[in-house]
């Protein structure tokens, strides 16, 4: 894959304390990526060639981080970053296809709080004591 991220099929089957966290940094590295493409497409609106190759690779980092979600458990948290990842998705969608940029700041508020939220994961997962 471009943009700097790796193909991360199969590297989130976790088992100990550095595999989670090393998990955990692969997302929020793709969430970061992604963030900064929608932020310069926000500001990129004129320019009509490279703003459709962003969405591109925008909606390609949005469908890695919606492969992250472990969709066979059904759990709230799962179905909920589902619904983000996928609002946000259509939220570049709609840049690309109908140059509605409208709904790009609450994608980037959303990628953001997600963001934050894998963070305080990550920092209680440095802290814990015992994994398991």
């Amino acid at each position: 894959m471009t943009n700097g991220t790796k193909n991360v099929k199969g590297i989130f089957v976790v088992d100990n304390k550095e595999a989670t966290v090393s998990a955990i940094n692969n997302i929020k590295n793709i969430l970061k990526i992604t963030l900064k493409q929608i932020q310069g497409l926000k500001e990129e609106k004129t320019n009509k060639s490279s703003s459709k190759q962003l969405c591109e690779e925008i909606i390609k980092n949005l469908y890695l981080l919606i492969d992250t979600i472990d969709k066979k458990r059904q759990t709230t948290i799962s179905k909920d970053l589902d619904y983000l990842y996928k609002h946000c998705l259509f939220s570049v969608l709609r840049a690309r296809d109908d140059k509605d940029f409208e709904f790009l700041d609450g994608c980037i508020q959303i990628l953001n709080d997600i963001t934050e939220g894998w963070d305080r994961v990550g920092s209680a997962m440095q802290k814990a004591p015992a994994f398991g």
